[in-house]
């Protein structure tokens, strides 16, 4: 007596096979609206950074509400390697604060030649250690607007392909829950280790070792002009508020031209 077999038939495995392919489709649909979410912040990110750059990431009011003038009349007389710098004036503060914008934006090219004048004479703003670290700052630039740039084109073809599959989009809260706990648990964080630990421990932990990134105000005319790091909280302030309008501007448009598309 023969044996029973257990082979199904072919067609039964097809079947079975184009089904669980059918079933896995929506799957990745799922995966679309998010994943666009997330680029779609990143880019933002970067746009927001470059756009800042045009208007000195708003240094001219960080001069104003953080009392830099008088900072500067303060520490400037007790630099080391610099004299004469509590003679310039704000307009001068806020030429060379642009100076230091531009050349990290341009790979710190120019940063050594950056200078003020005294009496007819022109004194370099910036010595070794501090041109050294804003290398590494614009090395830092660099390294990231690519991942930057990466994650608009992503977020284009996501749209596109979102468009193209006719995918409902998703309600706004939704939408943005996810992003929003991210960024509630990233400023507890902040809040709890403190803001000013974890900016030295990101200090440590992206420069090269070695290369000098705290100066003193006495040391560094660098870090008298900026009255670091009080400058860099209020930076952060200005490029995350620009970060979260154009972000919303962009992700409510993408929601609602896709809402109204289907």
């Amino acid at each position: 007596m023969p044996k029973p077999h257990n082979k199904k038939p072919k067609s039964t495995l097809l079947y079975r096979t184009k089904n669980n392919q059918k079933n896995n489709k929506p799957g990745l649909k799922k995966l679309l609206w998010p994943t666009y979410i997330l680029t779609l912040f990143l880019s933002t990110l970067l746009i927001a950074w470059h756009s800042l750059t045009f208007v000195d990431f708003g240094y001219s009011k960080a001069y104003q509400w953080l009392s830099i003038q008088e900072h500067i009349q303060r520490f400037a007389p007790s630099n080391q390697y610099r004299k004469h710098f509590e003679t310039t004036t704000k307009d001068e503060h806020l030429q060379l604060f642009s100076e230091i914008v531009d050349s990290i934006q341009q790979s710190g090219e120019g940063l050594a030649h950056i200078r003020y004048q005294y009496k007819g004479k022109t004194i370099p703003l910036l010595h070794r250690a501090e041109v050294v670290h804003l290398e590494d700052v614009a090395i830092l630039i660099d390294t990231l607007y690519p991942v930057g740039v990466l994650m608009i084109l992503i977020s284009i073809l996501l749209i596109l392909l979102i468009h193209l599959l006719k995918l409902p989009p998703p309600p706004l809260l939704q939408a943005i829950s996810g992003l929003g706990i991210l960024l509630i648990i990233s400023a507890a964080t902040m809040i709890i280790v403190g803001p000013k630990d974890i900016f030295y421990w990101l200090h440590t932990q992206i420069f090269p070792e070695g290369h000098q990134w705290f100066f003193y105000y006495q040391e560094s005319l660098m870090t008298t002009l900026m009255k670091a790091p009080d400058l860099f909280g209020l930076m952060a302030a200005f490029i995350g508020i620009w970060t979260l309008i154009l972000y919303g501007v962009l992700l409510g448009g993408s929601l609602y031209g896709q809402g109204k598309r289907n």
